[in-house]
């Protein structure tokens, strides 16, 4: 049993359509339900490949969370790492701070980011802003809420081997998260971001990610479907993004 679950720990299963990543991170799939008033959770997936294939590929993600009355603080951190034949494709981290209030069952928030993105040549995007989250549905364990909110940018791209491009914009958000459950073994979550530049309504970047579970003991499969799209790169990359993860999540 005990080599079961180890198996069942390291397996990662990714299959990829489009490797040129944008910039939106989910970071509600980050979090991890919150427990206890203090808590830490951790997350490892790798798959590695030796002989004819040579492949390196691991993610890990960091949660500490930090709970007194109506003020909740997390600390977010994900590291993800491709590489094929010495060729590195991926060495990407995001890491979030985030504070929420609580106001009943809604929520206020403000938060800062940073992360790199190598695939599509981006060597840094901060971001700082708030919002206000609020409650639409919530029976049982199935919810729906809708957020929004501002935040400042400052991306840093290599447009070309010689030439970098900074990019500073102050951006709308709206967003959407939801958790439906089906059975007592099968659920569904769903989160869509929305992000429209304040000067230019034409500039504007679109998330959605449905992501079904089916839970064992101790172990969840899940298959999601990633969409990301940016109306006006900055640089010569597509200008959408589709992916399809298979996965498994093992917890103590």
């Amino acid at each position: 049993m005990e080599k079961k679950i180890l198996i069942f720990n390291i397996i990662f299963l990714l299959i990829c359509l489009n490797l040129n990543s944008q910039t939106i991170i989910n970071t509600e799939n980050m979090m991890s339900e919150l427990k206890d008033d203090l808590s830490y959770n951790m997350s490892f997936q790798g798959d590695f490949n030796f002989g004819n294939i040579k492949l390196m590929q691991f993610s890990t993600a960091h949660q500490f969370s930090k709970k007194s009355g109506r003020n909740l603080i997390r600390l977010l951190f994900n590291y993800d790492y491709i590489k094929e034949s010495d060729e590195i494709i991926a060495s990407d981290f995001t890491g979030q701070l985030r504070y929420n209030y609580s106001i009943g069952e809604n929520s206020v928030f403000a938060f800062v980011q940073g992360q790199n993105i190598k695939s599509i040549r981006m060597k840094h995007r901060y971001i700082s802003g708030g919002g206000y989250r609020h409650q639409v549905f919530s029976k049982e364990d199935s919810y729906f809420d809708l957020s929004a909110g501002l935040f400042f940018e400052d991306e840093l791209y290599d447009e070309t081997e010689t030439q970098q491009l900074q990019i500073y914009n102050w951006r709308y958000s709206f967003s959407a998260f939801g958790k439906y459950v089906l059975s007592k073994d099968l659920f569904v979550n769903l989160s869509i971001y929305y992000q429209i530049n304040t000067s230019n309504t034409k500039d504007y970047r679109l998330f959605i990610q449905p992501r079904i579970y089916y839970s064992l003991k101790k172990i969840d499969l899940f298959i999601d479907s990633t969409y990301r799209f940016h109306s006006t790169p900055y640089i010569d990359v597509l200008t959408t993004d589709t992916s399809l993860n298979l996965g498994i999540e093992f917890s103590l």
